[in-house]
């Protein structure tokens, strides 16, 4: 093991351990290509060098990252070099882990993604004939039926997670507010080029140009680490084995006053584009965006009355790890009774404290890390 000192990240100092025995110095900052464009609600990008700040001197080696979603904050306690074990109950965050975690070789990546656009037969399949009107042109649905056949005809393992987050972050881009829970094709239809609405520009581009740009910034984010980070299969949190040095959490957050809008039905598309073959049996055809009916596992982490033993639970799971939780002041349940159940469970308890903007809301967010040690 060769330890690389010069690694900053935000100002702070990492020793990183590289494999291969040649020592080589990395400049690592938040902006940094490593870290690449995250356009997910509730991604944590913006916040890695204020959470750097607070678990750098944590003492942990293994660390499991349960609500896993982007893989930022995986990323980051792999660039730390530890042992990370990624999880999600999405299939399409899965496959996104996958590929932005592995340690494989992505010098071929952009050829890859060039010759599977220029491959992409545009054909009349699911959804050119359930999605129209709601999110993409007909012709940009045609393309999209081709490419999922092509991809998941023709491609397995590593490609087929490389490919797959390419086409999804193409797909993100090409949405206006980067989501999924509204039928609003119409943003489009009706933009005035002239105003100051929307990213037209990057609209109107086309996949494979949306796709080969994705595949540039995973070809600068992959590298050889000592440890391979493990993507788990899709598992509910609450069946996840303890035994890790340092547990993460980012659950979702239930606002007190609305019901909230779950990940899976901002995503659903994403979703339905991980598993075609079973796309049609998951929705819930009385909603025009044509999202997912909700399961047991998405409902119990979005529900005000089974949210708070939910998340007790899961951190009395945890307890004899360093539990360290991601949440947002004014959220149920409140702090107050979140950092009481800490201090039950955890011999020394620290609550950090962060305000944010958010580009969907006009009101400062005061992010919090918890953070339990047993």
């Amino acid at each position: 093991m060769t330890e690389v000192t010069g690694l900053m990240l935000d100002g702070y100092e990492l020793l990183v351990p590289f494999r291969g025995g040649q020592e080589r110095a990395v400049e690592i900052s938040i902006e940094s290509a490593f870290f690449p464009t995250t356009r997910y609600y509730g991604s944590k990008k913006r916040l890695l060098g204020w959470m750097l700040t607070t678990i750098n001197g944590l003492e942990f080696d293994t660390v499991l990252d349960v609500f896993g979603g982007t893989s930022t904050v995986s990323l980051l306690f792999k660039y730390m070099g530890k042992k990370v074990t990624y999880n999600d109950i999405l299939k399409s965050s899965s496959l996104q882990a996958v590929a932005l975690l592995s340690n494989g070789s992505a010098d071929n990546i952009l050829h890859l993604v060039e010759v599977f656009c220029d491959k992409v037969v545009p054909c009349q399949g699911f959804i050119a004939e359930n999605f129209e009107g709601v999110f993409y042109y007909s012709e940009e649905n045609e393309w999209l039926d081709g490419a999922l056949s092509y991809l998941h005809s023709n491609f397995t393992g590593l490609e087929f997670a490389s490919i797959y987050y390419c086409l999804q972050q193409a797909c993100i881009q090409k949405r206006p507010f980067n989501l999924f829970h509204r039928k609003n094709l119409y943003l489009r239809e009706n933009n005035n080029k002239k105003t100051k609405f929307g990213n037209w520009a990057t609209w109107e581009r086309s996949f494979k140009e949306l796709m080969l740009r994705a595949a540039l910034e995973l070809k600068k984010t992959r590298y050889a680490s000592v440890f391979e980070p493990e993507v788990l299969p899709c598992t509910d949190a609450m069946r996840l084995r303890p035994g890790y040095d340092l547990v993460y959490l980012d659950p979702p957050y239930i606002p007190v006053n609305r019901q909230d809008v779950s990940y899976l039905e901002r995503y659903h598309f994403l979703e339905g584009m991980a598993s075609p073959e079973t796309w049609g049996g998951k929705i819930d055809w009385s909603k025009p965006s044509r999202c997912f009916l909700k399961t047991d596992e998405i409902k119990t982490w979005n529900t005000k009355s089974t949210f708070r033993n939910n998340l007790f639970e899961l951190i009395s799971i945890h307890k004899e790890s360093i539990v360290v939780l991601s949440y947002v002041d004014g959220a149920h349940p409140p702090l107050y009774e979140i950092e009481a159940f800490f201090r039950e469970k955890f011999r020394l308890v620290e609550v950090h404290k962060k305000p944010i903007s958010h580009a969907l809301s006009s009101k400062i967010k005061i992010e919090l890390l918890i953070i339990g040690k047993p």
